[in-house]
Order: C-alpha cells, then sequence, then structure tokens
C-alpha cells in the first residue's frame, strides 16, 4: 500500500512540475523555421519519368516534352514551339484543350503526380489548388541565374514579376499575357460634348446617363446612317466573366494600401471585404446597367463590351487590352478604328475600414492616392487598377524529369522573351484577323512605334500603352485570388448578384426609371449578407476539411505569410501521452484475460467477474479517451479535430462513469450487507440492487453531455497572433452551454466520489479478504486525491495547449491504473498464496466494529458467559452474512 501511495504521490508532483514547466514554455518565443521549398520529382515517391528514362526522348532520339494549352491561344504557341524545336533540337508535343478541360486536366495530372504534361499554359486562378498539391515547380533559381533565351526578367511589369509570377515568394510560373481593365471611350463623341474620362464611378454614371439614348452618325459610313447610342456596354451573361466587372468597382474601395494588403478578404482574419462597399458597388452596377446596351443580360465581354463598341453603338465600356486591338482593325471587325481612346478604370474617394466595414473618406494616409495628393491629408482618390484574370502564363510540373524540366522552362523562357511576344502581342489589323488576346506584359512591350509601324493608329496607341503601363506599374494594383475554391467563391459571387439584376431587369422591362427602378437600401443590405454568408461558409467548410487553412492559403498567395510558431506543437509530448493510453490499455486487457482465466477461482467468484469486467472495461474506455486528446489540425483536418474535441469528454465521462459506479455499488454493497449483519438479519444483495446506482450516475452524465454536443458542440479552431508570431490551436465552444454543462458534470461526479468516501469510512473496519472494503476504501480515496489536485491544476495551464495536454492524460493515466491496481493486485497476490478454495475460506479474518457497552451495562470487567455467548454467535452471524451475500453475488 504504501508503495503504491508513493508511486501516485511522485505522479502527482510529476504532474505540477510539467505544469509550471508548461506555463513558463508560454513565454518563450522559438525561432521561425525556414519552411522547405516545393518537392521536386523523386522517383521512389512519385509516379514520374526519371531523367535516364526513354520517354525523354522522341522516336528520333531528341528529348520531348508535352504542353497543355487553351485552344486560344494554340496557334500562338504552335509558331512558337517550331521555332523553338529547330533552336533546342526538341521536340514539343503540344495538347490543345478547352478552358475547363484544359484546367481540369492539369490539375488532376498534379493530384496524381503522374507527370504527364511536362508544362502548361493556364489561368492563375487555378495556382492555390495546384500549389497546395505540390504541383508547381520552382522557378526561382533559374529567373535569378537570368534564365535563358533572353527571358530579360527585369524587362516585366512590375506587377508581372512581384506579384503575377510569385505565389509565397516564390517564381512558380513565366508570364506570356499581361491582364489589366482599362476604361475605353469613343474620343470622337467625348471631344464633341467636351467631356473626359470619368474619375469617380460617380462620373462614370453620369456620362453613362447624358450618352445614353442619343443619336449619332454610324462612324466610317458613308451615307447618313445613324445609330442610338447606349451609355455603357458591359455584358452582364450569367457565369459569363460577369464577375470581374463587379470585382473591378468593389476593389477600388476595399484595397487601398497596396497589392498585399488584398481586396476580397482581410488579410488578418479572412473576414469577406464587402459591408458599405459592397453596396455601393451594387448601386453603381444597377445605375450602369440602367443606361446599358438592350442585349446586357445576354451578352459576354466579346458580344457586348467588345461587339457594341466596334459597332459604333456604344459610348463608353472597360475591359482587357482586347477591346482596343480588336477594335483598331478594319471592317467588318471594328468600325471604330482611331476613335477609341483608352484611360485608367475609376478610383473611389472613400475606402471601406475593414474593422467596421463602412467606407471612409480617402487621404493620403489612408488610400493609394496619385501626385500631390499621395503625400497629403486632404481628400483624394484611391486608385486601385484590376488584372483581372491576371493573365495567361507558363508553370512546369513539379512530377516530370529534371531533363523536362529544364526544356519546358527553357521554352516558357523563349516564349516570353521580349522579340517572340512582341509579335504575338501587337495585333494583326487586317480585318478578320483571328482573335490571339495577347495583351502587353514587358515594359518593351509598350514602345509606341513599333505599334505604329505595325499600322496602329498613333493617337489611340499612345493613350493605350501609357495607360497599360502606368496601371501595370501601380503599386496598388489589384491582382485576383489564387486560393483553393477560388471557382466557388467567383460564382457565390455571380449568383446573388445574377439574382438581383434579373429583378432590376424585370423592372426595366416594365418601363420603370429612377427612384423606382432601382433597389431599396435595405434589399443592397440583403444581398450582401447573403453573400456574405455563403462566402464564410465556403471558408468554413474549406478548413474543416483540410489541415491547412485558407487564411494561411491566401496570405501566402499574397507573399505575406509569416510562418508562426506553433503553441499547439504536440509532436514531441503526444508520444508520452500516447504510451500512457497504451499502458492504461494493456493493463485493462490483461486484468480481464486473468479475471477470465481464474474465474472458477473462489476469491473471483465471491469478488464477482461482472464487476471486475466492468472495471476492466471502464479503464479501457478511460484510457481510450488519450487517443482523440492526441489529435489536433497537424495529424488531421480541422473538421476531424473537431470531432476528437468532443470524443474526449465523451470517453472520460463514460469510462470514469462506468468505473467509478461499479466501484461505488461495490462498497454500497458492502455497507448494506454490514448493516444487515449488524441488525441480526440475512440479507440478499442482487445484481438488480447494485446496478441503481451505476444506472443514475450514467444516465445524468449522458444526458449532460448529449445537452452539450447538441447545443454548443466544441469545434478545433487556431488563431493566429501577427505580433508576436504564434498559433494556437485549442477546442472551443461557441457559447456558454459548455460551462454549465462541464460545471454539472464535474460537481455530480465529485459527489458521488465523497459519497464513496463515506461509504468507504463506513465499512473501514471490515477487514476480509472477501469483502476487500480497504482496497476500495484507498482506491476512493485516491480518486478524490487526484480529482481535489488535478481540478486546480487543470485551470492553471488552460492556456498552455501542450501542459494541458500533458496533465490531462497523467490524471485519466492515475484514475484508472489507481482503479485497477487497487482492485487486482490484492487479488492477484491471494491467488498465489493460497492453494484452493477451501484453504481460501478457512483464513476468512473479520474483524468487528468495537461496541462500547453503556454505563449500565458495565458491570464488571469481564463479560459473563451470557454475554460471552451472544458476541459470539453475533459474531458469527455478520461473518456468514457477508460471506453469504458476496457468494450470492458471485456465483458458481
Amino acid at each position: 500500500i504504501d508503495i503504491m501511495l508513493l508511486i501516485l504521490f511522485l505522479l502527482q508532483l510529476g504532474i505540477i512540475a510539467s505544469a509550471a514547466a508548461g506555463h513558463q514554455t508560454m513565454t518563450i518565443r522559438r525561432r521561425v523555421q525556414e519552411e522547405s521549398p516545393l518537392a521536386t520529382c523523386d522517383p521512389k515517391q512519385h509516379q514520374c519519368r526519371c531523367q535516364d528514362n526513354d520517354n525523354d526522348h522522341d522516336l528520333q532520339g531528341r528529348r520531348s516534352i508535352r504542353v497543355a494549352s487553351f485552344d486560344i491561344h494554340c496557334l500562338r504557341l504552335r509558331r512558337n514551339a517550331d521555332a523553338f524545336e529547330s533552336i533546342a533540337n526538341i521536340t514539343i508535343e503540344l495538347e490543345c484543350l478547352g478552358y475547363n478541360e484544359l484546367h481540369e486536366e492539369i490539375l488532376a495530372d498534379a493530384k496524381l503526380k503522374t507527370g504527364y504534361y511536362d508544362g502548361f499554359m493556364f489561368g492563375p486562378f487555378l495556382t492555390g489548388e495546384m500549389v497546395k498539391v505540390g504541383g508547381l515547380h520552382d522557378l526561382t533559381p533559374y529567373v535569378q541565374q537570368g534564365g535563358a533565351y533572353d527571358l530579360r526578367w527585369n524587362d516585366m511589369f512590375r506587377f508581372n514579376r512581384e506579384h503575377a509570377a510569385v505565389y509565397d515568394n516564390k517564381v512558380v510560373m513565366i508570364p506570356l499575357d499581361g491582364d489589366v481593365l482599362s476604361f475605353f471611350y469613343r474620343k470622337d463623341l467625348f471631344e464633341k460634348y467636351d467631356k473626359q474620362p470619368p474619375k469617380t464611378w460617380e462620373e462614370y454614371t453620369e456620362l453613362a446617363k447624358f450618352f445614353h439614348g442619343k443619336v449619332e452618325p454610324l462612324p466610317g459610313s458613308s451615307s447618313n446612317e445613324t445609330v442610338t447610342l447606349s451609355g455603357s456596354c458591359v455584358g452582364r451573361k450569367f457565369r459569363c466573366q460577369e464577375e470581374h466587372w463587379i470585382i473591378l468597382i468593389l476593389s477600388s474601395m476595399t484595397q487601398h494600401t497596396g497589392t498585399k494588403t488584398g481586396f476580397l478578404f482581410d488579410t488578418s482574419n479572412m473576414e469577406p471585404l464587402l459591408g458599405e462597399a459592397f453596396v455601393e458597388t451594387i448601386r453603381f452596377t444597377e445605375e450602369q446597367f440602367a443606361y446599358g446596351a438592350d442585349n446586357e443580360m445576354e451578352g459576354c465581354f466579346d458580344s457586348t463590351n467588345i461587339a457594341k463598341m466596334n459597332s459604333g453603338q456604344c459610348a463608353m465600356t472597360y475591359g482587357w487590352g482586347d477591346s482596343f486591338t480588336e477594335g483598331a482593325k478594319g471592317p467588318p471587325t471594328s468600325f471604330v478604328s482611331g476613335l477609341i481612346g483608352t484611360a485608367q478604370t475609376p478610383g473611389s474617394p472613400v475606402y471601406l475600414d475593414r474593422l467596421s466595414q463602412k467606407l471612409a473618406q480617402c487621404t493620403g494616409a489612408t488610400c493609394s492616392c496619385k501626385g500631390d495628393d499621395a503625400a497629403s491629408t486632404n481628400a483624394c482618390l484611391n486608385v486601385a487598377p484590376y488584372t483581372a484574370f491576371t493573365g495567361w502564363s507558363g508553370a512546369v510540373s513539379s512530377f516530370s524529369s529534371k531533363y523536362r524540366q529544364d526544356d519546358t522552362t527553357d521554352f516558357f523562357a523563349y516564349a516570353s522573351s521580349p522579340e517572340v511576344s512582341l509579335f504575338d502581342t501587337i495585333p494583326n489589323i487586317t480585318g478578320g484577323a483571328p482573335f490571339i488576346s495577347v495583351d502587353p506584359f514587358r515594359v518593351s512591350h509598350t514602345n509606341a512605334q513599333d505599334w505604329i509601324d505595325a499600322g496602329l493608329p498613333a493617337d489611340s496607341v499612345v493613350s493605350y500603352l501609357e495607360t497599360i503601363k502606368e496601371q501595370q506599374s501601380d503599386p496598388n494594383a489589384v491582382i485576383d485570388i489564387r486560393i483553393p475554391q477560388t471557382p466557388a467563391f467567383l460564382d457565390e459571387l455571380k449568383v446573388v448578384m445574377n439574382e438581383h439584376i434579373i429583378k432590376i431587369n424585370e423592372k426595366k422591362l416594365q418601363g420603370l426609371t429612377g427612384d423606382d427602378l432601382f433597389s431599396s437600401e435595405e434589399e443592397k443590405w440583403e444581398v450582401e449578407r447573403k453573400l456574405r454568408a455563403k462566402w464564410k461558409a465556403l471558408i468554413a467548410s474549406y478548413d474543416r476539411e483540410n489541415s491547412q487553412n485558407l487564411l494561411e492559403i491566401y496570405q501566402r498567395s499574397l507573399g505575406i505569410y509569416a510562418p508562426t510558431y506553433n503553441n499547439q506543437d504536440l509532436s514531441k509530448i503526444r508520444p508520452v501521452g500516447l504510451t500512457l493510453c497504451c499502458i492504461l490499455l494493456v493493463t485493462s486487457l490483461g486484468f480481464a484475460c486473468w479475471t477470465f482465466l481464474h474465474r472458477r477461482n473462489n476469491i473471483i467468484k465471491v469478488s464477482q467477474p461482472l464487476f471486475l469486467y466492468t472495471f476492466c472495461f471502464g479503464c479501457f474506455v478511460l484510457g481510450s479517451s488519450i487517443i482523440p486528446l492526441s489529435i489536433d489540425d497537424s495529424t488531421t483536418s480541422v473538421s476531424g479535430a473537431s470531432k476528437a474535441c468532443m470524443a474526449f469528454p465523451w470517453l472520460v465521462s463514460i469510462g470514469f462513469t462506468t468505473s467509478f459506479a461499479a466501484l461505488f455499488s461495490k462498497i454500497w454493497r458492502v455497507v448494506r450487507v454490514m448493516k444487515s449483519s449488524m441488525a441480526m438479519r440475512r440479507v440478499e444483495v442482487k445484481y438488480t440492487d447494485v446496478l441503481g446506482p451505476f444506472v443514475v450516475l450514467l444516465t445524468m452524465n449522458l444526458v449532460l453531455l448529449l445537452v452539450w454536443t447538441i447545443l454548443d458542440p466544441m469545434k478545433y479552431e487556431r488563431t493566429y497572433s501577427p505580433q508576436t508570431l504564434e498559433s494556437v490551436g485549442s477546442c472551443q465552444s461557441s457559447g456558454n452551454v459548455w460551462k454549465y454543462c462541464v460545471s454539472f458534470i464535474f460537481v455530480i461526479n465529485f459527489i458521488a466520489i465523497i459519497a464513496a468516501n463515506v461509504l468507504a469510512y463506513k465499512g473501514r473496519n471490515i477487514g476480509s479478504d472477501f469483502v476487500e472494503s480497504k482496497w476500495i476504501m484507498l482506491c476512493t480515496a485516491s480518486i478524490f486525491q487526484v480529482m481535489l489536485i488535478g481540478a486546480p491544476l487543470m485551470a492553471l495551464v488552460s492556456e498552455n495547449v501542450v501542459a494541458s495536454y500533458f496533465v490531462s492524460a497523467i490524471l485519466v493515466f492515475v484514475i484508472g491504473e489507481s482503479i485497477l491496481l487497487f482492485i487486482f493486485l490484492p487479488k492477484l497476490y491471494e491467488t498465489k498464496t493460497r492453494t484452493g478454495s477451501s484453504k481460501s475460506s478457512k483464513n476468512v479474518k473479520i474483524s468487528m466494529p468495537s461496541v462500547t457497552p453503556s454505563t449500565r451495562e458495565r458491570k464488571s470487567a469481564f463479560p459473563s458467559s451470557r454475554d460471552s455467548v451472544e458476541q459470539r454467535e453475533s459474531g458469527a452471524q455478520l461473518k456468514d452474512s457477508v460471506v453469504q451475500g458476496e457468494a450470492e453475488l458471485g456465483g458458481e
């Protein structure tokens, strides 16, 4: 007994010491470890082709590569591939795929790690998904070494080389296109009516209203043919790039301090940037739609923004450079060649405060303003050029062989080189020429003379190229989101806005105008709330199913992620907890097997095998609770960690209640038999009698756990601190129900422990080897002591997850082992020292509680012979009753 108590005492000292050490580590900052780069192809790990594989060469013995591309760009890439094959003496197999098929194929190839495609020209929106599966080869060393084939990295626009080609501060693609939305307008009309390009979206609406419905001569017409103007021409067909027009307006208010601050989500907490900015976006969209082209609900970018402008039916629009390059072509493609002016898209005099989600006045200190306003405290305009889609880029597969990676990188460097890409960028203005859709992405592309020599109108070219250059070099240029689920986020935006614009269109078709046409403020806010809820649901769903949350990915996509010290790092302490778990599980199973093997032994019979099995089962469940306790977001997804959060209290409560209720029932049975014997009457204690306390205690615990799980379940959450570079992952409940449930569970079980100790104290003088009251008393006393010390200790270390984990595992281990060792070790000893049941029955010793006679009965120092006989008969009856009660419950 002394040895066991000493062991328990040392374990409790260990708990206190670990808690103190764990509490101290909370204030210690660990050095941030530099993360390893993206893995390259490893034949032992990936199903990829090796550099010495015959598949690296074609039938003529030349090295070969396979490149996937969007079919529109295949004409361009095929021309580049033919030229590069003769230069590099390699074979390029080019696969031309549709837009959706292209991105599905390259993502599937990356997920399977097959390395089927060595490279691909793809939309950067897929970058987040590709990086997630390790599918993009790191091109940073290649760029740092200067590349090959006249790559000239510094000739790229600032935005392209610093943001578009970079993900998580690594170069992962080579730009082959430059996308930025610009404002396009009819110069002849603006000059005729003395109008200037709009600086704000309010001005855009005013100009659209002014020009809408005016009848003007058809440009280039030899007759007196006229057209009725649309004030604004923007295609709003559902799921046809219409999300870019919404983001263009929204980002002018939500991004105001640089590209790396993001425009769609708060970079500190992933909160959607909507609020009053989105309500204003809806207002501007409605106004533009009111003075827009008739086919906007059925038209896309090409059939509305471009075609309406080129036909002379539109006063102004916004879009990619295709609006200019297609408009510069002659009839029948365009009737406005030389008449299209280009300017930056409108800015905003207000910005969105990310904390309050309200709009505030821009100043030089709060917004990205131009000129003298940039350093002024006066009101100014926030300018945020939107690089919608970011531009087609070439990337190399991580799962290709080294030779293929090098050849593919060289090919994209060649296709991106100044002279080669300039040929693709300057449009063939011949009427009916194929649509190539490549916008400038290099400084060298903005040499106006190259464009003029190709036959483009000088005045229009200069304004176009200067606008592109200025926007692509803007430090506040907006980069599209490049995270997993990007299509889902944008699709939700399309859905809610399309539903809203359909309602406005119905009113427009009914002939309503002015305030009757536009929605109310409440209707706009309802759209905002709906979209916010959908986006937050997507974020929560992704974070539940993945170990890396979207906030971290979003930060990495912008190049602002700072690796944090994981204050939830259980990697070093987890083996200790799982070792304790294994010991407790093995001990439980071992004692259960031992009980079964010795089930015919009188000691086991009298101790009732059912109770012994119950002890083992309860301690086994209790020990298994350490398994979910050891789970966090480093071993499974957030969803899995959240399930483990609730599994722990269920297993602890069920395991402890089962074991302790059996213990309580056992001591309650002993005391009941003792009282019956003292009353000189025989009593039979059945299983149904002793199961009462067990059922009551277990039911109360289960009800409280059920209420907790349904009303306020724990979920795993990781919180980040940008100031301390630390993160803490823990189980948290959103409400207060859990506090009441935990309190009631603790109080109920603590009262049961006190009651068990009281009963054990009452039965302290029954010292039978079979009755085992002494061991039960020591067991309940030990549990009481552990609970008394463990509760405040858990509160002390609750802020430190590592210390909390260690203390919880130790408490579970000590309670489980206390029950098992105090109950089973004496029986092990007795079965070793006794040779048979007959010998066991002869050694029964019963210590009678001392009975002090009253003063009136104390007549002599020695009892009379009659008194002696009565006391002997009473003792014999007590012994017979106790043993009989034990035997009846034990059974043969």
